[in-house]
């Protein structure tokens, strides 16, 4: 059976296509899948609150911030904490606000 037109532009929507690849572990990074959102539970994101606290933060809405949209898209794309941490701030950028509308944007 064929995907529909609208869930693949769901997909394409929840794909960061970086401007910059970079390197992990010797495998070129240039895009981030994350199609994953949709099967976060609460627990998930309490999990990732308790990440940002040992990580130091201390500050009002984490879940809006560059580091939790990292640690987000290494928690549902299986890859260790550290996953994203040479990605070029600009798309680190495009990866928040694409990880806050997800949240907050009701589609």
């Amino acid at each position: 059976m064929e995907k529909s037109v609208k869930t693949e532009e769901k997909e394409e929507a929840l794909k960061l296509v970086l401007g910059d690849p970079f390197l992990f572990d010797g495998e070129e990074v240039s895009e981030i899948c994350l199609e994953g959102l949709f099967g976060l539970s609460a627990g998930d994101m309490c999990a990732l609150d308790l990440q940002m606290i040992a990580k130091g933060y201390s500050g009002p809405r984490m879940d809006a911030t560059r580091q939790y949209a990292m640690l987000v898209a290494a928690k549902v794309n299986n890859k260790p904490w550290e996953w994203l941490n040479q990605m070029k701030a600009r798309d680190s950028v495009r990866l928040r606000d694409m990880v806050t509308a997800f949240f907050y944007v009701r589609g």
